[in-house]
C-alpha cells in the first residue's frame, strides 16, 4: 500500500490538484476511474480483491478508510488500520490485492478512485463490515449499507473463498 500528499495549487481563480502521475509507480497500471458521492452515515464495504489494485482520493468531504491485510506471504498480514483521507488535506491511497478495504463517511464526500482491473463481481469479495476478526472499530454501529453489505458473508467465508482463488489463480497455466 501507498500513501501520497496531493499537492492543492491555489490562487484567486480556484484551485489545481494532481490526482495521478504515470511517474509515481503506484504498482498497477490504471483501467478505469470512478467517482463516488456518499451522503453522511454511510458505510461501503468491507471488501477485498483477488486481481485488482484501487487508487483513490477524496475531492471534498471526509472518508474513514478501514483496511485489514488477508494477505499470508505479507509482512503486514493480519494487521488492520484506519486512514482518514479528507479534502482539505488531499492525499492518495493505493490499495494492493488482497488488503481487505472498507469506506465509512461521516458526512457528504466525494471519492475518485481508478481500479487496475475493469470491475468484475467475482473479484469483489466480501464480509460485514463488523465481523470481529477486522479489528476495525468504526465509529458507527449502525451505518446505512447497501443490500449486498447487508447480506455480506462473515470474515471466515471471504478469507476462504479469497484464499481458494489465489490458489487457482497460482495453480493456473
Amino acid at each position: 500500500m501507498q500513501v501520497r500528499d496531493l499537492i492543492r495549487h491555489s490562487d484567486g481563480r480556484g484551485s489545481l490538484m494532481e490526482l495521478f502521475r504515470h511517474e509515481w509507480e503506484l504498482g498497477c497500471e490504471v483501467r478505469q476511474w470512478n467517482v463516488v458521492d456518499s451522503r453522511a452515515g454511510v458505510l461501503r464495504g468491507v471488501h477485498v480483491h483477488v486481481t485488482h489494485w484501487d487508487y483513490l482520493t477524496v475531492i471534498a468531504g471526509t472518508l474513514l478508510l478501514g483496511l485489514h491485510d488477508l494477505r499470508e506471504d505479507s509482512q503486514t498480514a493480519g494487521l488492520s488500520c484506519f486512514l482518514r483521507l479528507d479534502g482539505d488535506s488531499p492525499r492518495a491511497v493505493s490499495i494492493p490485492p488482497g488488503v481487505c478495504h472498507g469506506f465509512y463517511f461521516p458526512r457528504a464526500t466525494v471519492l475518485v478512485y481508478a481500479v487496475s482491473e475493469y470491475w468484475n463481481p467475482a473479484d469483489e469479495l466480501g464480509c460485514r463490515f463488523d465481523s470481529p476478526e477486522l479489528g476495525l472499530e468504526w465509529p458507527e454501529t449502525a451505518p446505512i449499507l447497501s443490500e449486498r453489505d447487508r447480506a455480506a458473508s462473515g470474515y471466515d467465508e471471504m478469507r476462504r473463498l479469497y484464499r481458494d482463488l489465489v490458489s487457482a489463480r497460482a495453480g493456473a497455466p
